[in-house]
């Protein structure tokens, strides 16, 4: 699976919280391209696995932004 745009709004909307334009943009670019590995396996997450990483990247940047308000 690849993250787009919609699925990032999707996820951001469930948990009910908002990022900054450049880190929506950042895990565009991680997680919304293929990865290829260095011997030629191309790598494929699920929506699990973005799901996961996500919140382990938003929870801190989530807490950033309660704390600006």
């Amino acid at each position: 699976m690849r993250l787009t745009k919609q699925k990032l709004n999707t996820i951001l909307g469930n948990l009910r919280i908002s990022i900054p334009d450049e880190l929506q943009e950042e895990l565009l670019e991680r997680y919304g391209n293929e990865v290829v590995t260095d011997d030629g396996r191309v790598l494929e997450y699920s929506e699990q696995d973005i799901c996961e990483q996500l919140r382990k990247i938003l929870r801190p940047a989530n807490k950033e932004v309660k704390t600006l308000r």
